[in-house]
């Protein structure tokens, strides 16, 4: 699925003309929610809301069609602030996307709403506190293939900076056999809401 992605977003790159279209890269800062897996999560921590940052590179036609590439890495995921079993965890995304947009003719001066979806990785860690005596029972290392669909809008205070809102849902694919770190086969799935600042080039 990855690499089916990656595919679909390069044949939308190679069969557009360079010069009018437009190249963001976008660092972003959101906070997760809504989640729910059958990963272990003794500090019932997946649902909480968490801090995470991401990295999106953009391209966009002055039509209807785009393709993206997104990275978002969520510190903590499995820890909550009351939590006392999980010492360190983390969930990071890799995804390629496509984009359906607005055409630019009629957002130049306003906001122009997005809507995205894709295939790609969800890797996700997390290790108990006792992990380091080595008499650990949570060691959870695992790629999960998983796709995201979401949208937002974009917009420019001038013709080189401007902000993206965006809100996605992550999840994975099909479960894999986890052995005793899933309650059967491992899932994962979340909403991240963020914003970042997008330079055009």
């Amino acid at each position: 699925m990855p690499r089916t992605a990656a595919l679909c977003c390069l044949c939308v790159l190679a069969g557009a003309g360079s010069a009018a279209a437009e190249w963001h890269i976008t660092p972003m800062v959101g906070l997760t929610f809504g989640g729910s897996t059958t990963l272990q999560d003794p500090d019932n921590a997946t649902g909480d809301v968490h801090a995470s940052v991401g990295l999106a590179g953009t391209w966009l036609s002055p039509g209807i069609f785009g393709a993206e590439a997104i990275a978002t890495t969520t510190p903590g995921f499995f820890q909550s602030d009351t939590g006392t079993f999980i010492d360190t965890s983390r969930s990071t995304v890799l995804m390629g996307n496509i984009i359906v947009t607005a055409p630019r003719r009629f957002t130049e001066y306003f906001l122009r709403p997005f809507a995205s979806g894709g295939f790609g990785v969800i890797r996700v860690s997390e290790r108990d506190i006792k992990a380091a005596l080595a008499s650990h029972v949570i060691d959870v290392r695992a790629n999960l293939a998983g796709f995201n669909i979401g949208g937002g809008a974009i917009g420019f205070f001038s013709q080189g900076v401007g902000v993206r809102f965006d809100l996605r849902y992550y999840s994975t694919i099909h479960g894999t056999d986890q052995g005793a770190n899933a309650l059967g086969e491992a899932h994962l799935r979340y909403m991240v809401a963020s914003a970042g600042l997008v330079i055009r080039r």
